[in-house]
């Protein structure tokens, strides 16, 4: 560290170890600064820059101090190695100096320091926020190097204009115990000069130690994101708002400036979340939970279901988990098995903004959210959808419950193909279970789906005939992953020899109910992939007697491809929701 001699104006260097008591300036740069090869040079005292460092040394020396540090002329700036190994240590360089001197040049000393205090330019610049976060003790200046208050005199007036709450200002809360939204949130309307900046200047806040790339742009708060995550199990990183409704969206926000509205938002009291940057993109355990919730786009008042991950809560204090604390998250899109991005066409959920219609949460084991917006939006065409199995609403069974819930998107009410490929089948079952009522009996009953060849087929089993199958297959392990057939052969056999119906006896009739794959676009899923939808057929006869078959559903010719014609009313079924999920707890 290099440090200027408040007697002589000479620079010295110190080893970590034999580091002296020595003052820090904080200010904001200008024209005419004086740099680490100037200070060897006559010229230098022609600089306007050069006022700054002698009236840094005379406080100095008025404190007793026999060293000073000045950003403009103790770094070499020219070495690439020294400037990064500076900026990586400068928040603690401002922790360890005995005493911080704030210039103010745009504060007049006619001005009263908490009036004119929110219209300096101090206030505005990305680096003197670490300044004013790691310094103990600060002392302010005006332009005319008049001593105008210290940090204790204006906590109310840092806190007004900073945003940054009075007991950090104070000490008594420290940087580790404020979220990450809300420590980005400090940054979001501060500038500097070069864009890489805005990221590097916030690494001593988050602890952070990284290379320096300037060239890189908007990638080095990418980076710093990504230090974050490996250093802190912190979901409210994610805790940023999208500017505009876009499909398409990226995990990370891309500045500071996304988090202007989350200074409230505040970390989980539970920190033992699970979550990782893959190359496949963040990587989630199964103690990140995500959530079913129905949602209203911005415009328009039409509903549909999306994922939800719960980042962090808003309140008086949330960590204690006070009553009045609300959570919120972000909505997610499911792309694949295990696979998701965010979603751009929705805001943040909830933190008191609006209102969140949740609907149960899911069992899962680890899943991925793309972090990159472009591999959302390549992997988000027909990859997993193409002939895909979709499930639609039915004037008589509800959907209750789907395995595996791995391929399952309860937003487009599709099983998602395992692997991204037109060749790949399905070498698992896929089961459904339903309820319904004809003529006013209640009726359970669980459809297996085969799709190991190019054209799904079906096998149906009442819940009450097999009920530890069912139980196996809906509440046991293969819940979540998958029940192949090769299991079901030794643990099942007997539902291999079912077929595609099944009969139940209602008064004086028998109804027949089989179930057929119709394959066609359906517009509310995809107007680009042809998939095979669910339709349940019904056969009613008096008992002993054939009768004749009554279908659900209708197909219509429409072009070279038949489109199925399906209602997405949400007001269909029992709860408005369309769909009624197997591991909800209403």
């Amino acid at each position: 560290m290099r440090l200027i001699n408040t007697s002589s104006l000479e620079i010295h260097d110190f080893s970590l170890s034999e580091i002296p008591r020595y003052a820090i300036l904080s200010h904001t740069w200008g024209a005419e600064e004086v740099t680490f090869q100037d200070m060897s040079s006559p010229s230098r005292t022609f600089k306007k820059g050069y006022a700054k460092i002698l009236n840094t040394c005379r406080l100095a020396l008025e404190h007793g101090l026999g060293y000073a540090w000045v950003d403009t002329c103790c770094i070499e700036k020219s070495s690439s190695a020294e400037l990064t190994e500076s900026i990586n240590s400068i928040f603690q360089w401002y922790e360890n100096a005995e005493i911080c001197y704030v210039f103010l040049e745009d504060l007049s000393p006619d001005t009263s320091v908490d009036a004119g205090l929110a219209r300096c330019r101090w206030f505005t610049r990305g680096w003197t926020l670490q300044e004013l976060l790691a310094s103990r003790t600060l002392n302010f200046y005006d332009m005319t190097w008049n001593y105008s208050a210290s940090k204790p005199d204006l906590f109310n007036t840092i806190s007004s204009c900073t945003g940054i709450p009075i007991p950090v200002l104070q000490g008594h809360l420290t940087l580790r115990e404020c979220s990450v939204a809300m420590r980005m949130a400090w940054a979001a309307h501060r500038q500097t000069t070069r864009v890489e900046d805005m990221a590097y200047c916030l690494l001593g806040i988050f602890d952070i130690h990284m290379p320096l790339i300037y060239g890189e742009g908007l990638k080095s708060f990418r980076r710093l994101q990504e230090e974050i995550v490996k250093r802190n199990n912190d979901l409210t990183i994610f805790a940023w708002d999208v500017p505009q409704s876009q499909q398409f969206y990226g995990l990370f926000a891309t500045s500071p400036r996304a988090f202007a509205d989350s200074s409230g938002i505040e970390q989980f009291a539970d920190v033992f979340s699970d979550f990782s940057v893959t190359n496949m993109g963040l990587l989630a355990s199964g103690d990140v939970p995500l959530r079913a919730a129905l949602v209203s786009e911005r415009e328009g008042d039409r509903q549909c279901w999306r994922y939800l991950l719960f980042v962090g809560a808003m309140g008086s204090d949330a960590q204690a988990g006070e009553q009045d604390v609300t959570t919120g998250g972000i909505y997610l899109r499911k792309i694949g098995p295990r696979l998701f991005y965010r979603d751009g066409n929705f805001p943040l959920a909830g933190f008191g903004r609006s209102t969140i219609e949740q609907h149960g949460l899911f069992e899962v084991n680890d899943y991925y959210i793309l972090i990159d917006p472009v591999a959302a939006s390549l992997m988000s065409s027909s990859a997993f959808r193409d002939c895909a199995i979709h499930v639609p609403l039915d004037d008589v069974f509800t959907l209750r419950g789907t395995v595996p819930q791995s391929l399952w998107d309860l937003t487009d009410r599709v099983f998602l193909r395992p692997k991204p490929y037109n060749w790949m089948q399905y070498p698992m079952a896929i089961a459904m279970s339903f309820s319904g009522t004809i003529a006013g009996q209640k009726v359970s009953l669980v459809v297996l789906c085969d799709y190991r060849k190019p054209v799904p087929t079906s096998k149906i089993f009442m819940q009450d005939k097999h009920p530890r199958e069912a139980k196996m297959i809906f509440y046991g392990r293969y819940r979540y992953d998958s029940v192949f057939w090769a299991d079901l052969e030794i643990q099942a056999p007997d539902l291999l020899n079912l077929d595609d119906s099944v009969e139940i006896t209602v008064g004086n009739e028998v109804v027949s109910i089989s179930v057929s794959f119709e394959k066609g676009i359906v517009e509310r899923v995809s107007k680009d992939v042809e998939l095979f939808s669910l339709r349940f057929n019904f056969t009613r006869h008096p008992a002993g007697t054939a009768g004749s078959t009554q279908q659900s559903g209708q197909m219509v010719s429409d072009g070279p491809s038949q489109r199925l014609q399906q209602s997405y009313d949400l007001s269909d079924d029992e709860d408005g929701s369309g769909y009624v999920m197997g591991y909800v707890d209403n």
